[in-house]
């Protein structure tokens, strides 16, 4: 049977047009239970309706615990530190399974986090025409939702003979929106023994996925100087502060544009009163670059710029954090597949463009882990990580198709010995 042929192709879509209420009203009943990175009962309830909605298109459910990760934490207060490094627990990673025995295994990611808190106003969803808005609409419960059905898809569309020649696991983080600090190991681990990795973090605005991205690096510095008052003791202290702010423009000048380079200050804290001589200061920043050379130079520019400033301020600095998300450049790998993902396209009318971005998702795990992948197989929309994010509607139905076929052209090249992106030996 030929089953890409434009009539079962235009069937598939039909059949998926009839789900797509469906579709939404499970996307709105996960985007209503709020699952902000530091919700852990909220992020248990979403993962409790992902069984509902994949356990029908897997064979095994199981949570693996991840480690608990070393972070810095905030304290305010006279007598604190203003940083404090603590082991924070983490929720439990959700992994489906099917088929775990058969030649091609797909690995494909999510998350069931969000980047909206508990205290967060944007807790509702609503359908003004084509958008539905709603946390996580987008980024990335909506994108959830259309792999499954992609899935429901295949197991009703593909013949016996295509259903067995792949297999899959899905996992889905719980930390992805704060860098998947503690999936990131899990998921290497299960990227080594996957041919090919989709993930469904949101296309870009204009439908476009995601090419090369950026490496990120998240790093928090505590300075630590010598306290006084500001009248009396001005100039035996050293100011924290200022020597944070030092570093603060010294690393923030190492942004290059044309070489692809970005450090961003995101938080500077320190000081209390105005005749206090700060003692302590916190930074947080980012780095983004675009490959692992400009990762090692940029670990290194870093440490010399707070060996000068200590020297020259007498304060002393302590760095932690790092590159969670290693540079993701282009491969003859990821250029296959994304070619194939542009003749799947075609056969519903689309025509599938790619770009680079600075933004990183999980996808630059799986490609560190030598995994060739696609990332932003999810819904077409806007605005994520605002109050303004919306999922476009009609772009369920479009992903669905989208993803359904793509993995059939995939099953199709393996079985054909067509596409060299594979590892023949998971």
């Amino acid at each position: 049977m030929n089953v890409m042929s434009p009539e079962r192709s235009s069937e598939l879509v039909e059949r998926l047009e009839q789900q797509l209420p469906e579709m939404l009203e499970h996307t709105v009943a996960l985007c209503e239970v709020n699952s902000g990175s530091d919700n852990r009962v909220g992020i248990e309830t979403v993962n409790r309706l992902l069984e509902n909605l994949f356990e029908p298109v897997s064979d095994v459910t199981e949570y693996r615990p991840l480690a608990s990760v070393r972070q810095v934490v905030e304290r305010s207060g006279t007598d604190s530190e203003l940083g404090e490094c603590l082991e924070v627990p983490s929720a439990s990673m959700l992994l489906f399974r099917c088929r775990p025995d058969a030649p091609l295994q797909f690995l494909f990611t999510g998350h069931s986090d969000t980047v909206f808190p508990l205290t967060s106003d944007f807790q509702r969803c609503w359908r003004e025409g084509n958008h539905l808005h709603g946390p996580g609409t987008a980024d990335m419960k909506g994108g959830l939702v259309v792999l499954a059905y992609a899935l429901k898809q295949l197991e009703w569309w593909l013949p016996e003979s295509m259903k067995h020649l792949f297999g899959f696991t899905l996992a889905i983080s719980p930390d992805e929106e704060t860098g998947s600090l503690a999936s990131g190991p899990e998921l290497i681990k299960l990227a080594q023994n996957a041919h090919i990795g989709l993930t469904y973090e949101p296309a870009l605005p204009d439908g476009s996925l995601a090419g090369a991205r950026k490496g990120s690096g998240n790093f928090t510095l505590l300075a630590k100087g010598v306290g006084g008052h500001a009248g009396r003791d001005f100039f035996n202290s050293k100011n924290a502060l200022v020597a944070m702010a030092e570093v603060a423009v010294a690393l923030s000048r190492l942004s290059d544009e044309q070489q692809g380079i970005s450090v961003n200050i995101g938080r500077l804290v320190g000081g209390d009163a105005v005749n206090k001589v700060p003692d302590q200061a916190l930074c947080r920043f980012n780095v983004r670059v675009l490959d692992s050379m400009q990762q090692a130079a940029m670990e290194q520019a870093i440490q010399v710029c707070l060996a000068e400033v200590g020297q020259r301020t007498g304060c002393a600095f302590e760095l932690h954090g790092g590159f969670n998300r290693p540079p993701k450049p282009m491969s003859k790998g990821q250029q296959a597949l994304f070619e194939l993902a542009q003749q799947a396209g075609e056969s519903l009318g689309l025509n599938l463009s790619q770009q680079p971005t600075g933004g990183c998702c999980e996808g630059n795990n799986l490609a560190s882990a030598g995994l060739v992948n696609l990332d932003t197989l999810g819904v077409r929309g806007y605005g994520i990580h605002t109050t303004a994010e919306y999922a476009c509607i009609d772009s369920f139905v479009e992903r669905a198709a989208l993803s359904a076929l793509l993995i059939e052209k995939v099953i199709q090249a393996h079985r054909a010995g067509r596409l060299p992106c594979l590892r023949t030996n998971p």
